[in-house]
């Protein structure tokens, strides 16, 4: 089976590319590390795979799609 990279939205920041911290009187604004402040990440499918999972699925909603088969690997 070969192998395709796609982008994902980002769970982390939920694909705005930072996070917002509140501290009580005030909100922190920080980069997002997962994705490099992106929004995105790049994700390894099985081409096979490719056509069950909708356009622009976070990388929570692909690993329940699979049901974790393991045949997705975040970068």
């Amino acid at each position: 089976m070969v192998k395709q990279k796609i982008k994902i939205i980002c769970d982390h920041c939920k694909g705005n590319g930072y996070l917002r911290e509140s501290n009580g009187s005030y909100t922190e604004v920080h980069q997002c590390p997962t994705c490099n402040s992106q929004g995105e990440v790049m994700a390894e499918i099985y081409e096979q795979l490719l056509n069950t999972i909708p356009e622009g699925a976070t990388g929570k909603e692909i690993a329940e799609i699979l049901e974790g088969d393991k045949k997705v690997t975040l970068q």
